[in-house]
């Protein structure tokens, strides 16, 4: 297999690599060709032998020459003769299952891929800029990938079968692994990586990203260090989980954080830290740690800030507005497209937890637990992950949530702008008064970004 070059798509556009057209004509990356039966069944029989004489997983493999004479061994007992470039395809596959993503590496390396997907041992997809891209990777054969699947499900500290065929887990710090298994699709297993470019995320390196200017960060930052609740609303992949870490960086040092997830994937740099996770019962439907009962043993652990990966039932909503209403400031995330509609979500929510409760009471538990909301997602224009809006959330008058929008993203000639909607914060005098104050009523009435991100800008655009 050859590096998957994005720039390709662009230079040689859809059709010359001789795949089927993406899902709405997007277009497609080039890659190796994929092996024959006969090819894969020789491949399965070196690995079976190389398995026998190694003895333990991680020793390592023979040396080139002496592989080399194993594959044609093999391939002469298997009646087959193999051409130079077959045998190259064998070995290069053999010698890719020792690299830690096996296969798969090279995407993996690719810092502009964001999520591999695949759907069957001869489907390989890949997300960019939320853009799904056909590739021609493949494995050898289906067993081959259940293999692969399972290593690297191993590798994550999980495993499944058809008692628990959903799964999670993480390699590192920077990749997600969740698979479906094979009993719950049409093909499958289904298998997703989510890679997380950043290993340690600042507030500068939000700014450095481009999702929003300086200015709308030293306000986020100010309302964080301020001991305000903010909440992160976007669709998949806009970045969610990376602007959480990257405002947790912003809380004070000497302040205690609990950090609570299903799958860890917020690692923050800060002295007093810790880090509680939630547990799906056993396949025997017992031992389950719901986000509930995580986060109400968080306050009895002498904590000051909550971090809450990301709600997505009734049950983990008002357990994390209940906390955040006695005087715990948190961060958490939630699926949506809009400020408005992460509003109407958690009010959903809680109106699922706490039936027969007034619509106007659910609104002021929101106004009590949650000062700011941020809205992310990807920009249409330039393709990019933006801030698309923040709104502070006021209290409750006549039966109404008040709420002020502070910026708003519209893009003016082509290029990314914020416009400052408030000049006012309903939390001025805290953020006013913080060391590095912030004063909104000196800010521009348009924000932009400093020329370095600008130029970072158009160099995407140019490579996408």
């Amino acid at each position: 297999m050859r590096r998957i070059d994005l720039a390709l798509i662009e230079h040689h556009g859809v059709g010359n690599s001789g795949l089927s057209p993406v899902s709405q004509g997007k277009a497609q990356l080039l890659s190796g060709s994929r092996m024959s039966p006969a090819v894969a069944h020789v491949l399965e029989e070196v690995q079976r032998e190389i398995g026998a004489s190694m003895g333990a997983e991680h020793e390592e493999l023979p040396g080139q020459s002496e592989l080399t004479a194993l594959v044609c061994r093999v391939a002469e007992k298997c009646g087959l003769d193999l051409t130079a470039y077959e045998r190259d395809q064998i070995l290069g596959y053999i010698e890719s299952t020792q690299k830690p993503f096996g296969a798969l590496q090279e995407l993996v390396d690719d810092k502009q891929i964001t999520d591999i997907i695949v759907t069957d041992y001869s489907k390989v997809t890949v997300q960019h800029g939320r853009r799904n891209l056909a590739t021609d990777f493949s494995f050898p054969s289906q067993e081959a990938y259940e293999v692969y699947v399972e290593r690297l499900l191993k590798r994550a500290g999980s495993t499944y079968s058809t008692k628990k065929p959903i799964s999670d887990g993480m390699i590192g710090s920077f990749a997600r692994v969740h698979v479906v298994h094979k009993s719950l699709c049409e093909s499958g297993p289904y298998l997703t990586i989510r890679l997380n470019r950043f290993s340690e995320v600042g507030i500068q390196d939000l700014v450095d990203a481009g999702m929003a200017p300086q200015g709308v960060f030293d306000y986020l930052r100010a309302m964080v260090r301020s001991g305000q609740t903010i909440l992160v609303v976007g669709e998949v992949g806009v970045g969610k989980t990376t602007m959480v870490r990257g405002l947790a960086a912003a809380i004070p040092m000497e302040e205690s954080i609990l950090v609570i997830e299903d799958t860890p994937e917020i690692k923050l740099d800060h002295p007093h830290v810790r880090y509680l996770r939630t547990r799906e019962a056993n396949t025997d439907g017992a031992g389950r740690i719901s986000p509930s009962e995580c986060i109400r043993g968080g306050m009895r652990m002498a904590m000051n800030r909550i971090i809450f990966g990301e709600m997505r039932d009734a049950e983990a909503a008002e357990a994390f507005i209940d906390v955040c209403a006695s005087g715990h400031p948190g961060l958490s995330t939630i699926h949506g497209k809009s400020a408005a509609e992460a509003i109407t979500r958690l009010e959903l929510f809680l109106g699922r937890a706490q039936k027969g409760v007034a619509n106007n009471v659910l609104s002021q538990q929101v106004a009590t637990a949650v000062q700011a909301i941020i809205s992310l997602d990807v920009c249409r224009v330039t393709g990019r992950r933006r801030v698309m809006e923040v709104r502070e959330i006021g209290p409750v008058a006549d039966g109404v949530l008040r709420q002020k929008e502070i910026f708003r993203y519209e893009p003016r000639n082509g290029g990314p702008a914020w416009l400052l909607r408030h000049r006012v914060s309903s939390h001025r005098d805290l953020i006013e008064g913080l060391e590095q104050p912030v004063v909104l009523s000196s800010y521009p009435s348009i924000l932009e970004l400093e020329m370095d991100a600008l130029y970072k800008e158009a160099a995407f655009r140019r490579s996408a």
